[in-house]
Parts: C-alpha cells; sequence; structure tokens
C-alpha cells in the first residue's frame, strides 16, 4: 500500500522521524496541542528547513517560517522568493509541490499511524476564523513594513520579523490576556465580580 502523501513524501526526503513529531504534538496536553493546520505548517517549514540546510542557506531564527510564509502569498513576493530559492539550488518547484494540506496530515495521523486522542479536534469556525485574521494582519504589516525600509522610513537588519498578537480584557477587572491563550485555556480571567445592576 502506498500510503498517503505525507508517506510519500517523507520517505522521498528521508525523514520518516518527523511521524514521531507529528504524534507527540498531536497527542500532546491540551494547552500545547496543535491541530491539523498548525502541524501542516510546522511540517512543510521543516522540510524548507532541511533542503536550506543542505544548500547551506541560513536557517536561524524565524529565516525559514518567514520564508514559508512568503511563498504561500503568491504573486510577485512569492516569485521572487522561489526564482531566488532555485539560484541558491534550492529544488523549490518540487518542494512546493510536495508541501502538504491539513487534510492529509489528518489522513496520515489517524489513518496512516493510527494515533489516537482523548478528546476530538476542535472544528468550531472561530477557531479558524481567528487564526485567519491574525495571519492575515501579519501579512499586510509585513507588507507596511518592507515599504518602509525600502523607502528607507524604518532601519533595521537584514531580516525583519512582524509579530500580530490579539488581545482580550475582561471588563470587570480590565486584564488583557492574549487571545489564543484565551481560547486554549476557556476563560479569560478568573474574574469572579458579578455587575450588581444598581440603578
Amino acid at each position: 500500500m502506498a500510503g498517503c502523501k505525507v508517506c510519500r513524501v517523507l520517505e522521498a526526503y528521508d525523514s520518516g522521524h518527523y511521524d514521531d513529531r507529528l504524534v507527540e504534538q498531536w497527542t500532546a496536553p491540551k494547552a500545547e496541542r496543535k491541530g491539523y493546520r498548525q502541524l501542516a505548517r510546522w511540517l512543510n517549514v521543516a522540510l524548507l528547513r532541511q533542503e536550506m540546510d543542505q544548500v547551506g542557506l541560513s536557517t536561524l531564527g524565524g529565516e525559514v517560517e518567514s520564508k514559508y510564509d512568503r511563498l504561500q502569498e503568491g504573486g510577485a513576493t512569492a516569485a521572487e522568493l522561489r526564482q531566488q530559492l532555485a539560484n541558491e539550488g534550492v529544488r523549490i518547484e518540487e518542494l512546493t509541490d510536495d508541501f502538504v494540506s491539513y487534510g492529509v496530515v489528518r489522513t496520515h495521523l489517524v489513518d496512516c499511524l493510527g494515533a489516537t486522542r482523548e478528546e476530538p479536534e476542535p472544528t468550531a469556525w472561530e477557531t479558524d476564523a481567528i487564526d485567519i485574521s491574525v495571519e492575515r494582519a501579519r501579512q499586510k504589516l509585513e507588507e507596511a513594513v518592507s515599504s518602509l525600509r525600502t523607502k528607507g522610513s524604518l532601519s533595521g537588519g537584514e531580516d525583519v520579523i512582524v509579530h500580530v498578537d490579539a488581545e482580550v480584557e475582561c471588563e470587570t477587572c480590565q486584564r488583557r490576556v492574549p487571545l489564543g491563550r484565551a481560547v486554549r485555556r476557556g476563560y479569560i480571567c478568573s474574574c469572579t465580580a458579578t455587575e450588581t445592576g444598581e440603578q
């Protein structure tokens, strides 16, 4: 049996050891575990890092993640980066064809590896909407920062990584926490105060 695309890709890249990491991250405690989309991104970034390492390109810090995100954007930015990586010896066309989707990762974990975990994978649209919104904001800010640097209005090192964090605030105690953390633990704060309804 040939297996799924993940099976074939891991075999082609001699990266079967990633199976253990996939299962480990998927079955981790609830606050630490990764969903299918996160695992697909993690695996694709790992493959890109492996290919960049082989040709001697820097993979320090957020270098690989930044390049992967730019490749996913499409358009002129992605085309320019693809050409740059190809010139450096990365088999970029083959690599991007081998990037996997979250649906295939689910098939690989459940059907190919027989992995199970106590709680089912959340499918609420709200979590996806948060992830998509934050990622879009990050991409737009990255484009703006790049433009400012090109114009000489913002200086920095060779590579600048943009981070976007959404926060939520309790109206009662005014405590602010990262939205992702609040969603993972199921509450914003431990505040037990209630509105009195005074007139």
